[in-house]
């Protein structure tokens, strides 16, 4: 391993030789697995969040009921969760998909179920007034009431499932940009773990970038 850090020019320098097939994989091919696990865990946990949060703010023996265990949930370390939940699944796809929604739900949870309160008691106690069905209640007052919070939850999600994904894929999976940080690490390469790190940052940059800009145009009608 070496004692100094190689320079910006050979980091970048070396992301052709990563991308076609040689020692330690094609590098795209790592990529593209781990950003499906990426969508497939960011997406269920914003699911998870946006029912949990909305059945929160609606039912008051859920929160009281959920309310004291996401603090627990947010403070138990995620290296931990992962160790367990990989060793329970048999280091398999379902063990880094569970490992990152576990980790990650509660902090959405938190952001979803804030939105949801902010709903006027006055309009629900309207649409109870007129009998209004449970549904529209949900599409007519709850969706667009968290609309910010679960976009917003969308983009702090899309940072911090990757770090997850990333760290479970360490320590068992064979494809995923974990196994290439793994590999190389393991070759006492730096050179190629740098490399191999600034692709999936300028990718995920890039994702970031495209949820900033959906979530400026989704809300732009409360401007």
């Amino acid at each position: 391993m070496p004692a100094t850090l190689p320079g910006p020019a050979a980091v970048i320098g070396r992301i052709p030789l990563l991308l076609v097939p040689g020692p330690g994989g094609n590098l795209m091919t790592h990529l593209v697995q781990s950003l499906l696990r990426v969508l497939g865990a960011g997406i269920t946990a914003l699911m998870l969040a946006t029912v949990i949060g909305i059945v929160m703010a609606q039912h008051r023996s859920a929160e009281w009921a959920i309310s004291p265990w996401l603090p627990l949930a947010m403070t138990i370390p995620t290296l931990v969760v992962v160790l367990v939940t990989m060793v329970l699944f048999q280091f398999s796809e379902a063990a880094v998909i569970t490992a990152t929604v576990l980790v990650t739900t509660p902090y959405a949870t938190v952001t979803v179920w804030e939105g949801a309160r902010t709903v006027d008691s006055d309009i629900l106690a309207v649409a109870a007034t007129y009998d209004v069905n449970s549904w529209a209640i949900l599409r007519e007052i709850y969706l667009p009431a968290i609309a910010p919070a679960v976009l917003g939850s969308a983009r702090y999600l899309a940072s911090m499932v990757w770090k997850v994904v990333v760290l479970a894929e360490t320590f068992g999976m064979s494809v995923g940009m974990g196994a290439v940080f793994r590999f190389w690490y393991g070759q006492g390469d730096l050179e190629a773990v740098l490399a191999a790190l600034f692709v999936f940052v300028f990718v995920m940059i890039g994702i970031q970038a495209s949820i900033t800009q959906a979530k400026e145009r989704l809300l732009a009608w409360q401007r």
